[in-house]
């Protein structure tokens, strides 16, 4: 009796062990699954994929995860090309699922206004509702300035309750832009006079949303804003037109996280004393912390004085992007220059620096790991001697060396060569040197 027990307790616990293990895969299924995405990606037109997707909607959890994975399908918009291939049941069926996946807005030509009314005529033709974008955080608002007004804001506030990057180039005056509660970068430019960017919105801004990280508020040509206050306590970036931050400069340069600070002249102003007292506060006020200044020369119009103390008085300085030197006030070199914490130089612009000026700078930076050369000094000539001066340095990093037109200059073998070399790199990436030329720049630690 014993001895049963002691079997059918075996067996038990054998029965229990064999129902715990997993089931075998469906390979077949699998194979379907195989078949299918390969038979799928080799469709070009959205139209025959939407339709695919409907007759097979065993599929469709793959078809939404390969429609995700195409950058273009993940943004949306009145004008979207890819979206205008689609009749109406196959875009509805389309915006449905794929409302929730969509990361970005692009508005350009026929403004939002159409596209919010065409939204809601689908939304009761169909009873959907696909006029929320919750996952959408970036919107790009281009195109004909005269087709978007500040009641398209309002409804942009209603499909994008999550927004938190929006570029806009259009004739906005800034009303309806409170209605962004999340927004943390606004890109606002004003590149049309006919509804200029107004005070009263401005202001609101700089003292409300307190979430921005990014705020440009430049104007192309003459700024109409005028502000007297700004509290912005997560504020990293600030882009804005002289004659709009003359008068809160102190209170701009307390904001607890600026990072970078670009100010942009107006067109019909002097700049001589303005430009120059702006710019000395600034350095006065924050010079323990300067990393990085950007600025054209011929347009700042320095003070000599300034040229033979700037740099001594910025302990942090790293990257100097500066245009337009003179030649008979050049005080790019060792006397002047923190030559041993460098790590940016940009002599891009229309002067022509003295090759020897040039050389003997990059000799005194060992820490120089980007710089940028105009037309005169793209050579394959000057690539050499910046070579065998970089040889020289123990454990250098390689010198990226940009100029818009270096490649003009070399052979098809040259460019590889000079790509991939161990101390010198040509590069065509010239993002690190864009800035302000009508204006100047300064990153902050």
């Amino acid at each position: 009796m014993l001895r049963n027990k002691k079997f059918y307790k075996h067996a038990l616990e054998a029965q229990r062990i064999k129902q715990q293990e997993p089931l075998p895969p469906n390979y077949i299924d699998n194979l379907h699954e195989i078949f299918f995405e390969q038979i799928f990606e080799r469709i070009d037109y959205i139209s025959d994929q939407v339709r695919m997707a409907r007759a097979y909607p065993q599929f469709l959890p793959q078809i939404l995860k390969m429609w995700q994975k195409r950058w273009h399908y993940r943004i949306v918009g009145p004008n979207t090309p890819f979206l205008g291939l689609l009749d109406i049941e196959d875009y509805v069926f389309f915006m449905e699922h794929m409302a929730d996946r969509f990361t970005e807005l692009h508005v350009h030509e026929d403004g939002v206004g159409s596209f919010a009314e065409f939204y809601d005529y689908i939304t009761h033709l169909c009873d959907i509702n696909i006029m929320r974008f919750n996952n959408v955080e970036c919107c790009v608002l281009g195109g004909n300035p005269n087709t978007m007004v500040d009641e398209d804001i309002r409804d942009l506030t209603v499909m994008l309750p999550n927004l938190k990057r929006l570029t806009s180039c259009m004739n906005l005056s800034g009303l309806f832009m409170r209605g962004f509660r999340k927004l943390e970068q606004l890109v606002f430019k004003s590149m049309y006079h006919s509804v200029p960017l107004d005070s009263r919105w401005m202001q609101e801004i700089c003292l409300s949303m307190t979430q921005l990280r990014v705020l440009d508020i430049t104007d192309s040509f003459d700024s109409c804003v005028r502000l007297h206050d700004i509290k912005l306590p997560n504020l990293q970036v600030l882009k804005i037109n002289l004659s709009s931050v003359e008068c809160i400069v102190s209170q701009v340069l307390q904001l607890p996280k600026l990072r970078k600070l670009a100010v942009r002249f107006d067109d019909s102003r002097q700049l001589h004393a303005d430009q120059e007292t702006i710019f000395q506060q600034i350095i006065v006020a924050k010079s323990e912390c300067i990393t990085r200044i950007a600025l054209n020369n011929e347009v700042v119009q320095l003070p000599p004085r300034w040229q033979h103390s700037l740099l001594l008085e910025l302990p942090k300085l790293r990257a100097l992007v500066c245009e337009n030197w003179y030649h008979d006030d050049f005080f790019l070199d060792n006397r002047h220059m923190p030559c041993e914490q460098m790590q940016v130089l940009s002599f891009s612009g229309w002067e022509v620096v003295r090759e020897f000026q040039l050389l003997e700078l990059v000799s005194e930076c060992p820490q120089l790991t980007q710089l940028a050369l105009n037309t005169y000094h793209s050579t394959v000539d000057k690539l050499v001697k910046l070579h065998s001066i970089r040889s020289l340095e123990r454990n250098a990093k390689p010198l990226q060396v940009y100029s818009d037109i270096m490649w003009t200059h070399l052979s098809p073998n040259e460019y590889q060569h000079w790509r991939s070399n161990k101390y010198v790199q040509v590069t065509c990436d010239g993002s690190d040197y864009d800035y302000q030329e009508d204006g100047f720049e300064f990153d902050f630690v």
